[in-house]
């Protein structure tokens, strides 16, 4: 049974609740001028709202800092990690303000702010008739990538985490589906993954948020990871299209589509799962590396890996127990 929506809003803590109610004020006052903007002054007040929202969520501060730190802790000064992380917010202030204003933008328009290698990859993973499984992550500008793709006669399905906020799910799922894109939620119907695979579309998917699925390496930490990827494609046999969107220092991009990749699988389902997401972590490792101010460093990754931070063990098991199965076994402990 679903909880009634009183019930809900009296168990969401009250703040995240005036979080919320924050967003979708700045959602109302700000969406429309910043699509009405030039893009290149959209994109100067991203990084301006950005380095201002540094200062204003200590919370998502203080995760960047941490994530930071655990990767970088003897490469970095703190005072360097501090910049780092400032600019990290200040890159996503930009795609924020950049994702709104993607729906009016053409195909020439996109010709001209992106450049584009490795397209002879993509038509050789088409090759198959599988489908295509294209994995990137919240790295560089992946809207900018979805964009390019639709505007360019390519049919795209994207694998997407539904906001917490009934306001903003609206806002990203509607601006989406302008851009061309198709959405499955995260969680949701596998049928239309597989449908759209049988077709020989591509399906994206961004698999490096916090999970607990499979337990596999990232930045030499175990790193709870998502395997949904790896299931897809040892079903099916959709080779793994790697695709990437950096962001240029003139602010336009370059996106790379690198040669697809299908692991045989060996029998060992768990040891196929481990294998294709311990190969996803390492290639956006890879690029996090070369260009480490444009990951979303201030999501609380390692929060569900266990040996990494104090309450992993704790996290991962939560997040495989179904919600109510958790929160009886939270009130039986508080009893006792």
């Amino acid at each position: 049974m679903s909880e009634s929506p009183s019930n809900t809003q009296e168990r969401t803590p009250l703040r995240k609740r005036l979080e919320r109610a924050a967003g979708r004020l700045a959602l109302r006052m700000l969406v429309t001028p910043l699509r009405a903007l030039p893009l290149s002054v959209n994109q100067k007040v991203g990084r301006l709202l950005g380095g201002m929202l540094y200062y204003l969520l200590g919370r998502y501060r203080r995760v960047a800092l941490m994530n930071l730190q655990l990767v970088f802790g003897q490469e970095l000064t703190p005072a360097e990690r501090r910049r780092m992380a400032r600019r990290v917010f200040q890159h996503f202030g930009a795609v924020a303000t950049e994702f709104v204003k993607l729906p009016g933008l053409r195909r020439d328009d996109l010709d001209r702010l992106v450049t584009v290698d490795g397209l002879e990859h993509l038509e050789q993973a088409y090759q198959g008739g599988r489908g295509v499984l294209l994995i990137t992550g919240h790295f560089g500008n992946w809207e900018v990538l979805a964009r390019w793709l639709t505007t360019h006669g390519h049919t795209l399905t994207v694998v997407a985490r539904r906001a917490n906020d009934a306001k903003t799910e609206e806002l990203l799922r509607g601006t989406r589906e302008k851009n061309g894109v198709q959405i499955v939620n995260r969680g949701g119907s596998a049928r239309e993954i597989l449908r759209a695979l049988q077709q020989n579309t591509i399906v994206g998917i961004l698999p490096d948020q916090n999970d607990a699925d499979v337990f596999v390496p990232f930045f030499g930490l175990p790193t709870g990871t998502v395997d949904g990827p790896a299931q897809i494609h040892l079903r099916t046999g959709a080779p793994l299209l790697f695709a990437w969107c950096v962001r240029a220092p003139d602010n336009r991009f370059h996106v790379t589509l690198e040669p697809p990749e299908v692991i045989p699988p060996t029998g060992d389902r768990q040891a196929d799962v481990e294998r294709v997401m311990t190969l996803v972590n390492a290639r956006l490792e890879a690029q996090i590396r070369r260009y480490p101010e444009q990951w979303l460093w201030l999501h609380h990754r390692w929060k569900a890996s266990p040996g990494v931070f104090a309450d992993g063990a704790e996290q991962a098991r939560r997040i495989k127990m179904p919600s109510n199965r958790y929160k009886q076994e939270i009130q039986g402990r508080h009893e006792r």
